[in-house]
């Protein structure tokens, strides 16, 4: 993934992503932790509808994502499109712990693409 075409791109195809607006890059190990701020927003599942509400994301957000440490995090599920800022931490009981912290009600496991209910 190199942009947030790309980016829009894997939610669509794959119902979600995690990409680094700093560096141009995406995680491929450890665990995505959303920091407190997400937004959760009904789409019609249009490439336009996921594109008009990750702009204004980041729009509001672009401070937070212009840190290398952060993420932007988006995924679809039941009709609306989950955006957040995250970190990627490699210790499961770290990432844990910052989840429950930011009150999460997941993280995200990487390494093997599954969720991890808090």
């Amino acid at each position: 993934m190199k942009n947030l075409h790309d980016f829009v791109d894997s939610i669509i195809q794959n119902g979600g992503a995690t990409f680094n607006l700093s560096t141009g890059t995406s995680p491929t190990t450890g665990y995505a932790v959303s920091l407190k701020g997400g937004s959760k927003t009904p789409i019609d599942d249009t490439r336009q509808s996921i594109e008009h509400t990750l702009y204004n994301f980041c729009a509001v957000h672009g401070l937070e994502l212009s840190l290398p440490e952060n993420n932007i995090g988006g995924w679809v599920d039941d009709g609306c499109l989950y955006l957040d800022v995250s970190i990627v931490v490699d210790n499961l009981s770290d990432a844990i712990l910052i989840g429950k912290i930011n009150e999460q009600k997941a993280i995200f496991n990487i390494n093997d693409g599954h969720s991890i209910d808090l």
